[in-house]
């Protein structure tokens, strides 16, 4: 095996974990309280909080980085959350959140600081161009406490995922709420994110499309973890499974 494709394989491999670790902490009820206590509802503190880092801007530019969710939906959305509070503030709160969660779910992991150390050196060898919402968070301050990095450092992994999602549906010219129906949740997701049904049955051509997107997407992410050795590769990913199992149960 070519080191590009081993690299490519480890960013596949890597996905999963990279998925849940970095985006368990955004449901559940500390982010119910969170919300209430910030005066928001629903997902009004995910839709702030988290685009936070574009800044007080129009929620055009939030659609440019939310791309999964219906325009009138996120703009509604947005500005009735910025009534409350500014987009600083928002995300404020939402990180307080994530290393809130990460001291109470990972401070205990013994490898909490060597996952994050890891982490961190794909962060930093990662591209922006088009990631916007990827390098707002980048450039977010890092946490000391090992629980808490380690949680900050998976969700900026994270966002440079979905961002080269984002970018992979805008080449292949593939529609988010499509995407969304082609994808582990289907129909009850696309509602969560705010799509009203009823929606059109995926075809067989939709998800040869998913496919492919998903393909480009694992081409995109590839290239930042060819920072590290092959020794360092196979030690984030045991990492990641360990992390993640210690998170699950």
């Amino acid at each position: 095996m070519s080191d590009s494709a081993a690299v490519r394989q480890v960013a596949v491999a890597a996905k999963g974990p990279i998925g849940t670790l970095g985006g368990l902490w955004m449901s559940g009820p500390a982010e119910e309280a969170a919300t209430e206590d910030a005066g928001l509802e629903g997902w009004q503190l995910y839709f702030l909080g988290r685009h936070g880092v574009l800044g007080d801007v129009d929620a055009d530019v939030v659609l440019a980085a939310g791309y999964v969710f219906p325009a009138d939906h996120l703009r509604r959305e947005w500005e009735a959350a910025r009534q409350r509070m500014t987009a600083a503030e928002g995300l404020a709160r939402y990180t307080a959140l994530c290393h809130a969660w990460g001291e109470e779910h990972l401070a205990d992991f013994p490898g909490a600081d060597r996952l994050a150390d890891l982490g961190q050196a794909v962060i930093d060898a990662s591209e922006v161009v088009m990631l916007s919402l990827f390098a707002g968070w980048r450039a977010e301050p890092v946490p000391a406490s090992p629980g808490a990095r380690c949680a900050h450092v998976c969700q900026v992994l994270r966002e440079h995922r979905g961002a080269c999602h984002g970018v992979a549906l805008a080449a292949l010219q593939m529609d988010p709420l499509t995407a969304i129906l082609t994808n582990v949740g289907g129909e009850a997701n696309a509602i969560d994110y705010g799509w009203q049904p009823p929606f059109a049955a995926p075809t067989d051509a939709d998800r040869a499309l998913r496919d492919r997107v998903e393909v480009l997407t694992d081409d995109l992410v590839a290239p930042a973890y060819a920072v590290l050795s092959g020794a360092e590769r196979a030690e984030l990913l045991e990492l990641l499974a360990a992390a993640h199992a210690h998170v699950t149960g």
